[in-house]
């Protein structure tokens, strides 16, 4: 495996800038599928080297696939201004972006992997029209976002959508979750996998989500 850090340019209102990033390359011939894998929020203390996220891009990179983790825009080492989900889901699309212009990561093989406020980024960003082959979203932060308005343009998108959440998430609660998936598709509701007993931190769950975010990407 390799991996080196990168800088991803990223459209804003402002103009361009320059997000901080770490890309995860497997020692395989031919092109790899990729993996755009997205943080927590920062006010929390979310970022692309947080334990989960460092070992979710290592755990992909291991089965085959290149990762990119990433710092939205003002976070640790990213230029530009934290906007609280108004302008990050244009931050997921540049990585994306960025991924597939790589001659080692195949252009038709990108997916997402996001955690909290980096799975609601990443069901943004395919909402939006980013062309993913799949996402995995972890513990999505439903009761913190307005998300009614979002779930017929994610049933539009030829995106495959995977959850996964704990049955005793704080952020993200199976019922809330239940709701936003069956307002998408019957499909979405058979894609949500439910850790008993792990709440929104997934503390020492870290193996059971990586191998259940590989299984979903892999397929």
């Amino acid at each position: 495996m390799n991996e080196s850090g990168v800088l991803i340019p990223s459209e804003r209102k402002g103009g361009t800038i320059r997000l901080k990033g770490r890309l995860h390359l497997p020692e395989s011939a031919g092109p790899a599928p990729g993996v755009v894998v997205c943080h927590p929020h920062p006010a929390g203390g979310g970022e692309m080297d947080v334990g989960l996220i460092g070992l979710l891009a290592n755990g992909l990179c291991s089965t085959g696939m290149a990762a990119l983790r990433f710092n939205f825009a003002g976070v640790g080492g990213s230029e530009g201004v934290f906007s609280d989900g108004v302008e990050e889901p244009g931050d997921v699309h540049a990585a994306f972006d960025y991924l597939k212009g790589l001659p080692e990561v195949d252009a038709d093989r990108i997916s997402i992997a996001g955690w909290s406020f980096g799975a609601w980024m990443g069901l943004m960003a395919v909402a939006g029209g980013l062309p993913a082959k799949a996402i995995v979203a972890i513990a999505p932060p439903l009761i913190a976002y307005e998300w009614w308005g979002n779930t017929r343009a994610l049933a539009a998108s030829a995106t495959e959508r995977y959850y996964i959440a704990g049955d005793r998430d704080q952020f993200c609660p199976l019922n809330t979750l239940n709701d936003f998936a069956v307002d998408i598709s019957e499909e979405d509701v058979k894609n949500v996998s439910i850790l008993t007993g792990a709440d929104h931190f997934l503390i020492r769950r870290e193996s059971e989500v990586i191998g259940l975010a590989v299984a979903r990407l892999r397929a």
